[in-house]
């Protein structure tokens, strides 16, 4: 069989005709089931429709080819462009719709007639020679800022092609004004962005430090491109360091979010490119991890990061971005970024460096003013500053403390049943004996009237059985009796408990049960937890770091808040040997007691606690925190 690729194949049918499907490629497949539509039938309608749309390019382009694919005649349709080999073929960037000839073919038959169609301002039908009665519409276009193209409409007749023509000159005019409208609107935004990067450049360069550099970029570009947040992190002593993020004063290091935004920064780094999570290529995604994870954590659709590489190609840092796929996937962020990132990285060092060289004129200037006396009453007061230190003082550890009860007693529900009435709250003063809540005896009292006929009866039905001399039925008798006998002794030990009472003096720690009416509750439950207002104890929270100071028997003050006039004095009774985690913190627990005669105090108030320790030089008690500090830093100390 002859090749459907070559146009001069011979056919084997006796008629020499060659089947058009042989000569044409299927690009596209026309909607099912729509009538053709002609000149008449909204066709400015549609195209006013599709160039007035929000839509990209390329859909733009596909609109307008299956709206003249519509038309009556026409089998298929695309975009010319010249190829890198500078030969005219169907553009590969836009696809086309219907059918259409190959590449090859088309060089063959009509590429060195495209270079003439593309010079003229009319539509040219142009016999197509590998196809018979086939003919081709080629409409140029020369959008500004743009390469020629030209749209090619196949029609099975030249008599079509005719009535096809103003359809494909509105065709070619509509999107050749869009073009050009849409590379205004660019030139104005790119007008718009440049101005933006020496405005915030200008702003960075202001900066009397890197981290206020920082700051003020991350804010900017976050108001700038849109995005939820924005984070930059730079080199920092050979170490890349979370500096800011957009909308945040202070930084957590510590927290989960920050640590995402690490992951991602250093993975931006590595990679010395831009990275776009969710990516366009999904093949792609494997490798942005990092951008993956922080989308996730951060609950947002999208993750861009940019290196911040200078000219001498140093990478100084990145920054990351967080927003809406739509915002970030945008050609306009990107071309963005990948313009303002060098000037932006260059105005980072221009901070670091002036940073240094500030330091240097400030020493400079002391030293140039200073004089030889002012030097020797500088030295002077260093040496009495130095004898100062050795000052004997007595060392005190502040930390918090809370009041609490010495003990606490709890009151349990001493059966299963329900709670009608509550008659206590946490925070109310209680005496014992008084009675906290009280429990729905109803049931009670009806089971013990229905256990105490059956007892009569029992006894009645052992008396019988004992005169008849059943000895069987008596002794069961009699076993049914005790039974009855010992549940009625429970009804009444229930009945006679229904109020729950306070088992001592003392407040209301925890449990309300003032508005659970009909409330179920089951035997042993803690309804009230209840603790004595005399004696009280302070518990204190004592730093880990300062615990070594700190022994049993040291003199304490404490000052509860809002009654800072009657400060309480004793000793340390005892420290908790284990660590505990109070506000975030790692502390010891050291406890003093006080009898509180006056009940001024209640279980929960805090106050400021200071512990006199042993005596210490001034300067081991103002420095011995930060040297520590260094030398658990130093391992080689």
């Amino acid at each position: 069989m002859p090749s459907t690729s070559d146009p001069s194949s011979t056919p084997s049918s006796a008629t020499g005709k060659v089947a058009l499907h042989k000569k044409l490629r299927r690009i596209d497949k026309p909607p099912v089931g729509k009538p053709p539509t002609t000149l008449g039938q909204n066709i400015d309608q549609q195209i006013l429709k599709t160039v007035a749309g929000n839509f990209d390019e390329k859909t733009v382009r596909a609109k307008l080819l299956q709206i003249v694919l519509n038309c009556d005649g026409v089998i298929g349709a695309c975009y010319l462009a010249k190829d890198a080999e500078g030969l005219w073929s169907p553009s590969i960037q836009h696809a086309s719709v219907g059918k259409m000839l190959n590449r090859k073919q088309f060089a063959a038959a009509l590429s060195e007639k495209c270079d003439d169609f593309a010079e003229s301002t009319n539509i040219k039908i142009e016999n197509v020679p590998s196809l018979k009665n086939c003919s081709g519409l080629f409409a140029p276009m020369r959008p500004r800022k743009s390469a020629p193209e030209i749209i090619l409409v196949m029609v099975r007749s030249k008599v079509a092609a005719i009535s096809t023509m103003p359809a494909c000159q509105k065709l070619s005019n509509s999107l050749q004004l869009w073009l050009n409208g849409r590379n205004a609107a660019d030139s104005d935004w790119q007008v718009y962005a440049l101005g933006s990067i020496i405005e915030l450049v200008g702003k960075i360069e202001n900066q009397t430090t890197v981290k206020s550099a920082a700051e003020e970029a991350a804010n900017s570009l976050a108001n700038r491109i849109g995005c939820n947040s924005v984070a930059i992190g730079l080199y920092q002593k050979n170490r890349l360091q979370l500096v800011a993020i957009s909308g945040v004063s202070k930084i957590d290091k510590g927290s989960d979010l920050s640590r995402n935004y690490m992951q991602a920064l250093v993975e931006s780094t590595t990679r010395k490119q831009p990275g776009l999570y969710p990516a366009q290529n999904q093949t792609n995604n494997f490798l942005l991890q990092a951008h993956k994870q922080l989308a996730g954590f951060a609950q947002c659709e999208a993750v861009y990061t940019q290196p911040l590489i200078c000219e001498d190609d140093t990478v100084i840092g990145a920054i990351v971005m967080t927003g809406s796929r739509a915002k970030l996937q945008s050609s306009q962020v990107e071309r963005f970024n990948n313009t303002a990132a060098p000037p932006i990285a260059s105005a980072f060092r221009v901070v670091e460096k002036v940073k240094h060289s500030t330091l240097s004129q400030i020493k400079a200037y002391f030293k140039s003013k200073v004089s030889i006396a002012k030097r020797l009453l500088a030295l002077a007061l260093m040496v009495g500053f130095g004898f100062l230190m050795f000052l004997p003082i007595t060392y005190r550890v502040r930390c918090n403390g809370v009041t609490e009860p010495v003990s606490r007693r709890f009151a349990v529900a001493p059966f299963d049943g329900q709670i009608t009435v509550g008659h206590s709250e946490a925070g109310d003063v209680v005496q014992a004996g008084q009675v906290l809540a009280e429990m729905d005896g109803q049931t009670i009292r009806w089971e013990l009237s229905g256990v105490t006929a059956e007892r009569a009866q029992s006894l009645r039905t052992r008396e019988i059985k004992l005169y008849e001399r059943n000895v069987p039925e008596t002794i069961l008798s009699e076993l049914e009796y005790k039974r009855l006998v010992s549940e009625e002794e429970i009804l009444l030990y229930k009945k006679d408990h229904l109020q729950i009472k306070s088992p001592i003096d003392g407040v209301v720690l925890s449990g309300s049960l003032e508005r659970a009416e009909a409330a179920s509750i089951e035997t042993g439950q803690v309804l009230f937890e209840i603790g004595p207002i005399k004696p009280m104890r302070v518990e204190m929270a004592i730093p880990s770091n300062e615990i070594a100071q700190v022994k049993a028997g040291f003199p304490v003050k404490v000052w509860i808040d809002g009654q800072e006039d009657e400060p309480i004095q004793g000793e340390i009774m005892k420290i908790h040997p284990r660590s505990e985690t109070r506000d975030a913190k790692n502390v010891f627990i050291a406890e003093i007691e006080f009898p509180n005669k006056d009940e001024r105090l209640r279980p929960g108030m805090k106050g400021s606690v200071r512990i006199d320790c042993e005596e210490r030089t001034l300067g081991w008690s103002l420095f011995h925190k930060p040297i520590n500090y260094v030398r658990s830093r130093l391992t080689w100390w």
